[in-house]
């Protein structure tokens, strides 16, 4: 289907490169990729490219629990080649 958001040129490879993290954050402990993040909250965060906790906690999907859990990861993963 047609994404819900259009990503623009700069977020689209951020996008590829979270949901990336998010298939292999799965993998490692055992759940679906959707339990992590959707791909709307995804986009979202590619789009708005948080640079700390706090930023990212704005970002719609992400609750507090998710935020403990993955915050760290999806900001390494934004600064990966910053």
């Amino acid at each position: 289907g047609a994404p819900q958001v259009e990503l623009s040129a700069e977020a689209a490879p951020v996008f590829e490169k979270l949901r990336a993290w998010r298939a292999a954050t799965a993998k490692e402990q055992g759940v679906p990729a959707y339990v992590i993040f959707h791909d709307a909250t995804l986009r979202q965060i590619a789009g708005s490219t948080p640079a700390t906790l706090a930023e990212l906690g704005t970002v719609n999907g992400v609750g507090e629990n998710k935020l403990a859990k993955y915050g760290q990861g999806v900001l390494e993963t934004l600064a990966a080649d910053a």
